[in-house]
């Protein structure tokens, strides 16, 4: 080989090491940068893509273990009362029969207050029956009479707030409701000659009828009339 020949060949020879030593900087920035990317290694630089891999993986299981174990803030499910309250029937309860008009008979009882005042009046109910029945809130009751110049006017009467329980009735045995009313007195209002009660036990449809005279203090379109009535009670 010439002089000129070997010189062009050191030549190419050292411009080949320079260009590879100047791109395996290029390569290792390369895979550096995309570890915190993506965890792949760069097989091709041997070591630098191992270690890039290792201290990828040593990072995500440091940045899991450093999460704190979060306490569960729910709270627990309110429980149900021990003894929910239950609804009242409103019949009686069964293995009673219910005392309608066609086992009870009905009278007046005492009549008790200051004239020129609120009175009251009682009402018994007797089973006349030959077996136990029960009652249980208050009866309908409607006074007839005369009102505003009309015979057979009819006032369906308003309910007390007391409160009540069922009332069993033996035979022979007597229950009784109050009527609360206000007497009519001259020039005060309008007067109501009552002349009967007509009466519905509780949760029955079938009426009797009581004669009653008095002279009343009409308040059928009161919202608290100052006659009304309470419910059934046991004894007369």
């Amino acid at each position: 080989m010439n002089l000129d020949a070997f010189g062009q060949f050191a030549a190419a020879y050292d411009l080949r090491r320079h260009f590879v030593r100047g791109r395996r900087p290029v390569v290792a920035s390369i895979c550096i940068a995309g570890v915190g990317l993506l965890a792949v290694g760069c097989s091709s630089n041997g070591s630098s893509g191992s270690a890039s891999a290792s201290a990828t993986a040593q990072a995500t299981t440091t940045s899991a273990s450093a999460q704190p174990a979060i306490p569960s803030t729910a709270h627990p499910a309110a429980s149900a009362p021990a003894h929910p309250a239950t609804p009242t029937p409103a019949n009686p309860v069964s293995g009673t029969a219910t005392c309608t008009v066609s086992v009870l008979s009905f009278a007046l009882g005492a009549k008790t207050g200051a004239t020129g005042e609120q009175m009251t009046q009682v009402v018994d109910l007797t089973n006349k029956g030959s077996a136990a029945c029960a009652m249980k809130g208050f009866p309908g009751v409607d006074l007839v009479g005369v009102a505003n110049g009309q015979p057979n006017y009819s006032w369906s009467l308003a309910r007390s707030s007391a409160r009540y329980a069922q009332v069993t009735l033996k035979p022979g045995g007597t229950a009784h409701f109050d009527l609360m009313y206000l007497p009519y007195a001259s020039g005060g209002g309008t007067g109501f000659t009552v002349v009967k009660l007509v009466l519905t036990p509780p949760n029955t449809f079938t009426q009797a009828q009581v004669t009653w005279s008095q002279n009343v203090l009409l308040q059928d379109g009161a919202t608290h009339p100052g006659t009304f009535i309470g419910p059934v009670t046991a004894g007369a």
